[in-house]
Order: structure tokens, then C-alpha cells, then sequence
């Protein structure tokens, strides 16, 4: 079978539907799938159009190779995780291109320890089987399994409170998220006003990432209502953006230092965070005696990182917040549990809850590099030598130049010839200067 190989991300697999995935493609990826990954696998999906005959395919292929299917239905993307934790099932596949436009489609894979499957740990082994079409045979079966009802009681144990007295608006952006915020809220008598909460696949109310340019309607509702707090997520449910009760939008270094506050004023534990994080997350760990730990970007080394460290709280810049105790998911909608569980707590309005925590000077930029005149892999090599002398440096992820009051990562995109730059100051002066260092930089770049 002939694939496009640009399908297969870093983290998972996405592409143009019915151009670069197609129901033959997921057929593929079926026998793949069990044929590396065999057993008792779970399988759901978003409400994306194509997604019902893209999963009816995906079985297909996966029976065909021997697995047991668990189809548990449209659900958001961390319920396949808890899935695999709760019932201790041996894999899982969401069918869904999570934040993308609505024209893509994608496939989120997840293995025995319902942590992600990417490059490194076997995604282009799926990739080289489907090219050799070397797939085992075998005669598994399909059914279908309602976790509704073990999922809301798994998640509300691990809220420490019997009623929460909030007031909210939920925007779903037609996503999945519908399927399970709303049995939550209700748990704790949390009381709530839908926007945009009907699954429609078209998302024709606002692009299904929720950022600060589509997200006018939320804030209007919750400053006429009056709520405490909004939340918008993405397709798939497994990012979330706040709004605080004067209609601000917070941004991700507010919430997940919300998140951080949470658990390090319990007791001291250890977060993750990727090497994109605002250093205002190091600051407020720090403060609370916490262990800080960096990590790559993306969702895969994230997850791992977490549950390796046995760290309490992880989080992304993008807004994916990952937990421990269930099993490393990064559920939004747990997340915004934990947000309004420690408001309660703390007598607080979420506008108060971030006061405290640093607001740096940040940007960021991604330049496409002109890979007929140099390798973005060999531009960060080529730096690294040119600075080693002079500068602090980290090589986790990219390259991270760090000066006193400043950094400036230089990150070669998994997924296309691009350099990602990203880069912050703690005052305007030194964000100045940093901005300069970092333009001069791209100057260098073949663009």
C-alpha cells in the first residue's frame, strides 16, 4: 500500500481526510495496530466527519489480525487512556486529529501502559509494517462497551470535595467533550450554561482549538451570566482554556500554575513541564519546595516523563495537562475539576487564583528553513558550536541559550522544515535584548 509519509507525526498520525487518510489507510492501520501491539484493544473516536466508517474499517483490520475490540463510542481522547488503566486492557486507538481543522483526520495510538505511541517506541515499526503489508492473521471479535458510568465514578474520586458551589460556562466547540463534562459538573452541583455543546463535526462555531481569537462568544456568556470561570476545549477533549469571571482569557502558564499551586501546597511532589514552559513554572515550583523536571515537547515524552518520575502534575504549553493518578491522561476535563476544586477550597475567584504567579515577557515564531541550502537539524548543530563558549546551554530538546534574566530555545520542527524559536525575558529591558539576539539569529536562517 502506497501511504503518504508525512501522516506519521512525531506523536501520532494525522493528514487530510479523504486525501492522505482514508478508510483503506485505517483498514492498515488495523492490522498494524495488532499485529505489533496485540490483545484486548480499545477503540473510540471524536465526532470529525469520516470518523464513523474511518472506525468501522479500523476494526475491520484490527479483527482481522487477531484482537479483542473495545468499542466504547464517541469519547473524548483521555477516556481511551483510562480506559486501558481501569480495565487493564492491552492497547487503544482514538480516531481523531484532536485540535486540527475541521478537513483532518488522525489516529492517537496508546499501548499496555495506556501511554503513547510515537517514533520512538514503535510508531515507524506500525509505519514499516503497513509498507510490507506483513501482518499477522487471526480471527478476533468486537464489542462494545459503556465506560460512562465507571469513568464519572473513577474521576470524581479523585475529588477531594462533596459540592463545589460554582457557577460556569462550558464551550465545547462541538467536540466530544459533551459526552462526559456535564455527568461531572452535576456529580459536585456545579452549575453550568452550554455553548456550542451539540457534536457536529463541521465545527461551525468556532475552529476546534480553543484560542484567544475565537473565543469572544465564551467570554461574553460568562461576564451575562455572571459565572465564576468558562472553559473551552478542543475536538477530542484533551485541551483546555479558561476564562476567569471578568472574561479574561488565561493563558497556559496561569492555568497550570493554578494546577501546580493545587498539588505543592498539599505536599511537596514533582512536575513536568516541556522545555517551551514559561520559567514562571520553575519559579512557583521552586517557591513550594517542588522538583521541577523539564521535558520534550510533545504529548508521548510528556505522558512517559510523568508516570517515570512519579510526578504529581505535568503540563504543556499548548494547554495539555497530565496527571498521575489517572494513569497519566491528560484530561481537560478533570483539569478543569482540579481549577475549580481549588477555587472552592480557597474561597478564591479565578481571577485572584494566578495573582501570584510571574507574568514574563514571551514570544514565539516558527521560520521555514530552505533545506536545499541547509538541514534544520545541522542549523542547530551549527549553533550549538557557535555559542558553547559564551553561553549556558541545554540540549534537552533543540537549543536552549540561557542568560541570567533570559532564554531563547531553537527547536527544529518534527513535522516540517521549520525551525520553532521561542523566547522570554523577565523584564522589558532584558526581553529587548534577547528579541535582538534572537533576530539576529534568524537573519542567519536560509528562509
Amino acid at each position: 500500500m502506497k501511504i503518504d509519509p508525512y501522516i506519521f507525526r512525531a506523536y501520532d498520525i494525522r493528514g487530510i481526510y479523504p486525501v492522505q487518510i482514508n478508510e483503506d489507510f485505517a483498514y492498515n492501520l488495523g492490522r498494524a495496530f495488532a499485529s505489533f501491539n496485540p490483545g484486548k484493544i480499545v477503540i473510540g473516536r471524536d465526532c470529525r466527519i469520516g470518523g464513523e466508517s474511518l472506525e468501522k474499517e479500523l476494526i475491520k483490520g484490527l479483527v482481522e489480525s487477531g484482537a479483542e475490540v473495545i468499542d466504547i463510542g464517541i469519547f473524548p481522547t483521555p477516556s481511551i487512556i483510562f480506559t486501558i488503566g481501569h480495565y487493564g486492557f492491552d492497547g487503544g486507538i482514538s480516531i481523531t486529529a484532536s485540535h486540527n481543522p475541521k478537513e483532518y483526520q488522525g489516529f492517537l495510538l496508546y499501548n499496555n501502559k495506556a501511554v503513547g505511541i510515537g517514533r520512538e517506541n514503535g510508531l515507524l515499526k506500525i509505519k514499516d509494517l503497513i509498507n510490507k503489508q506483513d501482518f499477522k492473521k487471526g480471527a478476533g471479535f468486537v464489542q462494545e462497551k459503556n465506560i460512562l458510568e465507571d469513568y464519572i465514578n473513577f474521576i470524581s474520586s479523585k475529588i477531594n470535595l462533596q459540592k463545589i458551589n460554582k457557577k460556569v460556562v462550558i464551550d465545547c466547540g462541538n467536540g466530544t467533550i459533551s459526552s462526559v463534562i456535564f455527568k461531572l459538573l452535576e456529580k459536585f452541583g456545579i452549575e453550568y450554561y452550554p455553548l456550542f455543546c451539540e457534536l457536529n463535526g463541521d465545527f461551525p462555531n468556532r475552529d476546534p482549538e480553543p484560542k484567544n481569537d475565537n473565543l469572544k462568544e465564551l467570554q461574553k456568556k460568562v461576564i451575562s451570566q455572571k459565572t465564576d470561570a468558562g472553559f473551552a476545549y478542543d475536538a477530542d477533549g484533551d485541551r483546555v482554556v479558561a476564562v476567569d469571571e471578568k472574561g479574561n482569557i488565561l493563558n497556559s502558564t496561569q492555568f497550570f500554575g493554578i494546577l501546580i499551586k493545587s498539588y505543592l501546597e498539599e505536599k511537596k511532589d514533582k512536575i513536568v513541564h516541556d522545555v517551551l514552559a514559561s520559567s514562571a513554572i520553575d519559579d512557583i515550583t521552586k517557591y513550594y519546595k517542588g522538583l521541577s523536571i523539564g521535558c520534550r515537547v510533545g504529548h508521548v515524552f510528556i505522558q512517559k516523563k510523568l508516570l517515570e518520575s512519579e510526578a504529581a502534575v505535568a503540563g504543556e504549553i499548548s494547554g495539555h495537562y497530565f496527571f498521575r493518578e489517572i494513569f497519566g491522561a491528560d484530561d481537560a476535563a478533570f483539569a478543569t475539576l482540579k481549577v475549580l476544586e481549588y477555587l472552592e477550597n480557597k474561597k478564591l475567584k479565578l481571577s485572584e487564583a494566578f495573582k501570584d504567579i510571574p507574568n514574563y515577557h514571551y514570544d514565539s515564531v516558527r521560520i521555514g528553513i530552505n533545506v536545499e541550502k541547509k538541514d534544520k537539524f545541522k542549523f542547530i548543530e551549527d549553533l550549538r558550536n557557535e555559542f558553547k563558549e559564551k553561553y549556558k546551554m541545554d540540549c534537552l530538546d533543540g537549543l536552549k541559550i540561557i542568560l541570567k534574566d533570559s532564554w531563547a530555545l531553537f527547536r527544529p520542527s518534527n513535522t516540517e522544515s521549520k525551525i520553532s524559536i521561542a523566547y522570554e525575558a523577565k523584564t522589558k529591558e532584558e526581553f529587548k535584548k534577547i528579541e535582538e539576539f534572537v533576530n539576529k539569529i534568524i537573519e542567519t536562517i536560509p528562509q
